[in-house]
């Protein structure tokens, strides 16, 4: 195959790494000596990175003196004061490194360090009559074909290597060996690859980097892997914070990895099995159209006795998977965060491995003292102090195979704070253990664990799938020991988080996640080795793992949509409604203990943490409406490949649809007082609860009343005619639920007139915007997407419909005896009306 030049070509969808956290005994750090390098071992950088110089390379000892702090691994690095060599030894150059640039700190306001800014792969070369100068490349690797191939010599034509910066060849070691160039302009100037990315230089008004202001911090070099820290700063009209500076001072830090010596063979990627994957478009795979390739990313794992694995017997791995715990973690924490990096262990297992994956911790400075988070050789569970409340779980890969090289999960402090309030909102009202603001350890370690497990699945490459918690009954997860056996999802890389549709009558339901039967099946079909077989001959195998189980939602696999009510996040169950419902009456147990929960061991303390869970409950609420709404208009995709029978894409049975608009009448047009609850209200806020009451309901009728779900309605009915559920159907149904009083002539109280007011904004806004939704397009963006131009089609035909029949139904309901504050609701209703349809 050919690349773009002469190294092996690839394409790479790299995750970012963590930020550094610094091992006591083992980081290297350069010491600045008093004294500068000598005349020769720097100078100013001209357009090539050098001196400007045509005399050549100098003696190496007069480039590389005693002054010099050297720093021996991929490239050898050498620091004198203020300057960075690297003595690049021959078999580096021209071979192929991934270059990962991501920020180390940020200024308040511009997110959190460890976010991956850049991605690329480069190379180091000679150049030059007398190779007096090293250039670094750009190597791409989307475009590819078989070096045999005559397509192959147009390939490389079309897309030749980028120069990123040329530097002159300060000199050569005694036997010519290695070269040394002077780098300190590359982490010191202005290099968009390696600092802020446009849209942080437009959101900010960056205008240039000040020189002055910035610098090399350190540089440590390991076997495969250089790891560079530098603080850029530029000067900038709207910084995040500390505007009168006009200034951005960031702290970057480079990964410079080495891919391997012999490439893994990769395993082709099947949209049924989520997993992460490279691409590449394959010039040589056929004359008629140009193919794109696709591999899963994995992990290197090896059968140590291949005799005993054909046996069928669990062998080891040749190379396990380890992570290692952060020095830094709490005492506590660490049983349980290896014990959520073990839990994948009995997925291992179906993928005919024993002892594949390892939590330790890191080997003190005596046992080790190489050991440092930094070197690529090395993956480390990294926690940072940070009031993010978060965890990731990022992974580098080499880009020609998608073999997963190192991960580095991020793990914030305030994580805990997360999972206290998904567990108390979602379970406190059948789990004891979860009533109370700051949980026993033995609680919290169990949630802590689960984190652990869903971040360490992204490292081992798979994505969110969730599809999964869809495929169990909701009576299943109320049933004795069900959610024990097998989680709340058939997955821990959905977001289910916990079962709150239990019930306190439920014995022996349970309510944590855990590795379910999906994981199991999709590490079998990423890790298990097929013998003998390369990308293309396992294809068939994979296949039919994959067409064994197509019948069986458990190994469904789906990312999340607003268009797909079967692949939600923070819902579990396969019927919304249903859940929405037990979810709700739980949330009416929880909200009157809140004052007691919140208060218990924090006398004297003020009332945040109740303002906190309070805000939680509503949060639910929100999700429980968020799930619902995809239902209505909602279409199923259930991924399939060609010969597998039935449809990929099915609209919502109208019968269902129908339940979901109940929902709404019941749960949020019937105004949830229930929310009201003075003795929390009158502890945590001024009054705002009727504002607060009407931006909810209302939230929940623009829910409804979105053009792309309003236009998936009008298609069903065309393609399905009078079998499915229709947008005229929609809005009787949304008018009845919100306008009921005009029928009975009942009062209408200060929670429905704020609704209805808000029901007649959302018609104008239909009416009187230029709504146009992206247009039509196949693949997965119409997973996200309903094209629709609102003006060109039914929508605004039965807006201006809605709004006549209400006009006409108020006029009548006004010709009732009414109260006071009722009729001039209803007469200020009519002047909306008559404002909307008859503008100006």
């Amino acid at each position: 195959m050919v690349r773009i030049s002469s190294a092996p070509r690839r394409f790479a969808l790299v995750l970012p790494l963590s930020l550094l956290l610094v091992v006591s005994g083992c980081v290297r750090p350069f010491a600045r000596p008093a004294a500068g390098p000598p005349a020769s071992a720097g100078g100013g950088a001209d357009s090539r990175g050098g001196d400007g110089s045509d005399d050549g390379p100098k003696p190496y000892a007069e480039v590389v003196t005693e002054e010099a702090v050297t720093d021996s691994g991929m490239v050898h690095v050498h620091r004198f004061d203020d300057k960075i060599l690297f003595e690049i030894p021959n078999e580096i150059l021209d071979r192929e490194i991934l270059l990962v640039s991501r920020t180390a700190s940020v200024p308040n306001g511009m997110g959190y360090g460890g976010q991956k800014l850049n991605t690329q792969v480069i190379r180091w070369e000679k150049n030059g009559p007398r190779d007096e100068r090293v250039f670094l490349r750009v190597v791409t690797h989307v475009n590819v074909a078989d070096e045999e191939l005559p397509v192959a010599r147009a390939v490389r034509s079309a897309n030749f290597e980028t120069i990123l910066r040329a530097f002159d060849v300060e000199a050569l070691n005694e036997d010519s060996t290695s070269v040394v160039v002077d780098v300190t302009p590359l982490f010191e100037s202005d290099i968009p690859m390696l600092g802020l990315r446009q849209s942080f230089r437009d959101s900010y008004r960056v205008r240039s980097l000040d020189s002055n202001r910035s610098y090399v911090d350190w540089v440590k070099s390991f076997p495969r892997n250089v790891e560079v820290r530098h603080v850029l700063t530029y000067t900038a009209q709207s910084p995040p914070t500390n505007a009168t500076t006009n200034a951005i001072s960031i702290e970057m830090n480079q990964s410079m990895i080495l891919l391997p010596d012999e490439p893994m063979e990769p395993r082709i990627y099947d949209e049924r099995v989520g997993f992460f994957s490279v691409s590449q478009v394959d010039y040589g795979r056929s004359d008629q159209k140009v193919v794109t390739r696709r591999y899963v990313t994995r992990w290197r794992l090896e059968p140590s006795d291949t005799a005993a694995f054909r046996r069928g017997e669990l062998v080891d791995p040749v190379k396990p998977i380890i992570y290692y715990l952060d020095p830094a973690t709490p005492e506590r924490w660490r049983p349980y965060l290896i014990q959520g990096i073990e839990d994948w262990q009995e997925a291992f297992e179906a993928a005919g491995f024993s002892n594949a994956i390892q939590g330790r911790m890191p080997p003190s400075f005596e046992e080790d003292p190489e050991f440092s988070p930094e070197d690529v050789r090395y993956s480390v569970i990294r926690w940072l102090p940070s009031q993010v409340q978060n965890a990731s779980g990022p992974h580098v890969h080499d880009p020609r195979t998608g073999e997963i090289l190192e991960s580095d999960i991020q793990w914030y402090h305030n994580v805990a704070n997360l999972l206290r309030n998904w567990y108390l909102i979602q379970t406190a009202a059948v789990n004891p253990a979860a009533r109370r603001a700051l949980f026993d350890d033995e609680v919290m370690g169990r949630l802590i664990r689960f984190v652990a497990a869903h971040e360490v699945g992204h490292t081992l490459g798979l994505q969110h799938n969730m599809k999964s918690s869809s495929a169990f009954p909701v009576d299943s997860l109320r049933a004795p020991g069900f959610v024990c056996r097998n989680g709340v999802a058939p997955s821990i890389m959905d977001y289910a988080r916990f079962n709150y549709v239990a019930q306190p009558d439920d014995e022996g339901a349970c309510v944590d996640p855990r590795i379910g039967e999906y994981d199991r099946f999709a590490i079998n079909w990423a890790y298990r080795p097929i013998p003998g077989a390369d990308a293309d001959e396992e294809r068939a195998t994979l296949d039919a793992w994959a067409r064994e189980v197509e019948d069986d939602p458990v190994y469904y696999f789906g990312n999340s949509t607003p268009i797909d009510p079967s692949a939600q996040t923070e819902a579990i169950g396969s019927d919304a409604m249903e859940a929405g419902d037990l979810g709700i009456e739980n949330l009416k147990r929880i909200l009157p203990n809140l004052v007691e929960w919140s208060s218990e061991e924090r006398e004297g303390e003020d009332y945040s943490e109740l303002a906190e869970l309070y805000s939680n409950v509503i949060g639910q609420w929100n999700r429980y409406m968020g799930h619902v709404g995809t239902v209505v208009g909602g279409v199923t995709r259930t991924r399939k490949r060609i010969g597998q029978e039935g449809p990929v894409y099915e609209f919502v049975d109208e019968a269902t649809q129908g339940r979901a608009m109940d929902f709404f009448a019941r749960q949020a047009f019937d105004p949830p007082t229930w929310m009201i609850d003075e003795n929390i209200l009158s502890k945590i806020e001024n009054p705002s609860t009727v504002d607060r009451m009407r931006g909810i309901q209302v939230r929940v009728v623009n829910l409804v009343l979105d053009p792309g779900r309003m236009q998936r309605l009008i298609e069903a009915e065309a393609r399905n005619g009078d079998d499915h559920y229709s947008l005229g159907e929609m809005f009787e149904d949304l008018r009845n639920a919100i306008w009921g009083e005009l029928e009975t002539g009942a009062p209408i109280g200060v929670y429905r007139r704020n609704l209805q007011r808000g029901h007649l904004e959302r018609l104008e806004f239909l009416m009187r915007s230029e709504l146009s939704l992206p247009p039509f397009i196949f693949g997965g963006l119409a997973d996200f997407f309903t094209s629709v131009d609102v003006s060109q089609s039914d929508i605004r035909a039965f807006v201006r419909g809605e709004l006549a029949g209400l006009q006409e139904s108020i006029e009548g309901t006004l010709r009732r005896r009414l109260d006071r504050t009722t009729e001039l609701h209803l007469r200020d209703a009519l002047a909306r009306i008559d404002d909307i349809l008859n503008p100006d």
